[in-house]
């Protein structure tokens, strides 16, 4: 039974890619801000600020997923939150990989959450595929390519394979920012953002916690990989199909770009801008999406917010 390290366990990938390892049979354990060996998913306390690390924990690992990072569409950001985004994903990888150095022992594989920002926020119709050099200079762009590299370096100083997983927007029961498109469609009162024009590349969470296996079991996979779906949407597109899922009206204007930036700061960028992103990396090294449409994904992810909804009002009779 091989061990598996992930970091950012509190996080909405972390919670249920964890249990869908060991439902595979696998040992999963956290590296998190607290120490609790006896929870049902054992815990190991670090603090990449202070430059601290449980090594037990990172002993123990056959492979080492990396999710901490700080929220990105998590309050505006300012100049402390724009540094807090890099350090926590960076100087966390550089603290798990100084740590294995000091070690006999190296994982099997170093697996590294990343996003489609990687490509920058303009708005085009180009199909962007990992193997070209990307033309952004925004602060996400940045953040993207400092993060990759930082995982990068167990592959160069190591040896350790390692998987950069691009990642879209992510659908799920538990999203806070897909709730907050459902609550307005809900009131009859969804609308395009934006322009409406810039692609929302997306990915349902159950699609992407089988990537993260897929990497975990597939030698040959190493180097960056979009995780997204197959289907090309904007922005528009996507409001369109939850309204029509939901079966509520869909006339309202767009939401005015001004009002975002007034609300969001510079963050508003990552709803703003977006251009169709490839999956076909993904589906050449055999994954299967589960949810290749959006629609799918919407209807899928709403029975199961209804269903919890329900399961809440049964406890609290």
């Amino acid at each position: 039974m091989k061990t598996i390290l992930i970091t950012g366990g509190s996080g909405l990938v972390a919670r249920k890619l964890s249990r869908l390892l060991g439902e595979k049979g696998y040992k999963v354990i956290w590296l998190r801000g607290e120490r609790y060996v006896k929870a049902d998913i054992p815990r190991y306390r670090w603090d990449y600020q202070r430059n601290e690390i449980d090594t037990e924990a990172v002993e123990q690992a056959d492979v080492i997923i990396h999710l901490a990072g700080s929220n990105l569409g998590e309050d505006s950001w300012t100049r402390l939150k724009k540094q807090d985004i890099v350090e926590s994903r960076v100087q966390t990888a550089q603290l798990l990989l100084d740590t294995v150095k000091l070690m006999d022992k190296k994982p099997d594989a170093f697996i590294s959450a990343s996003a489609v920002g990687y490509y920058g926020l303009g708005v085009t119709e180009e199909i962007h595929t990992e193997e070209e050099v990307p033309a952004g200079s925004d602060f996400l762009s940045r953040t993207c390519r400092k993060w990759e590299a930082a995982a990068a370096q167990f592959q160069d100083e190591l040896g350790v394979r390692t998987v950069a997983m691009r990642t879209g927007f992510v659908i799920s029961k538990n999203s806070e920012a897909f709730k907050k498109m459902v609550l307005p469609t809900r009131l009859g009162l969804g609308a395009p953002i934006g322009s409406g024009k810039q692609y929302l590349s997306w990915i349902h969470i159950d699609d992407l916690c089988h990537l993260y296996l897929k990497a975990i079991e597939d030698t040959a996979m190493q180097g960056a990989y979009n995780a997204v779906s197959p289907e090309f949407i904007t922005n528009a597109g996507f409001m369109r199909a939850l309204a029509r899922v939901m079966k509520r009206p869909f006339f309202m204007p767009n939401v005015p770009p001004f009002l975002l930036r007034l609300i969001m700061g510079e963050a508003a960028d990552l709803v703003l801008g977006g251009s169709r992103i490839s999956s076909q990396k993904i589906q050449d090294a055999g994954y299967k999406f589960q949810y290749d449409t959006s629609e799918k994904a919407i209807k899928a992810s709403l029975k199961a917010i209804k269903e919890k909804e329900e399961k809440r009002k049964k406890r609290g009779r």
